[in-house]
């Protein structure tokens, strides 16, 4: 039986900015939003850009933003490009195309499936 234990994972991506409550009217206050992840965070409403700006700041320190490490940081198929590289590289290509690399490990099929 395997116990559960708390395992953090990465969070898929990470967004910071400041949002009008309005894009139609000239009257429209500024909020800032940091999503880390699944979750949502939010600043008090404010009637300036700076304001709100500063103030997202603060809630980016608060929830260490800059320090999270994301998927996205990393790539979503890491591994996939390291096996490319590799395969340009024997290559002997300088163009930097990559198109074609993998031709020549399986064949390609000519036939039209429609």
């Amino acid at each position: 039986m395997k116990t559960s234990s708390s395992t953090i994972e990465k969070p898929i991506s990470k967004n910071s900015e400041v949002l009008p409550t309005n894009y139609h009217l000239p009257e429209r206050q500024y909020v800032g939003c940091v999503r880390i992840g699944p979750k949502n965070f939010y600043t008090p409403y404010y009637n300036t850009i700076d304001e709100a700006q500063l103030e997202l700041r603060c809630l980016e320190k608060q929830l260490s933003y800059e320090i999270v490490k994301t998927v996205e940081d990393e790539g979503f198929y890491p591994h996939r490009a390291i096996l490319i590289e590799e395969k340009y590289q024997k290559s002997g290509r300088t163009n930097g195309l990559y198109t074609g690399l993998n031709t020549e490990d399986v064949a390609v099929s000519i036939d039209n499936p429609e």
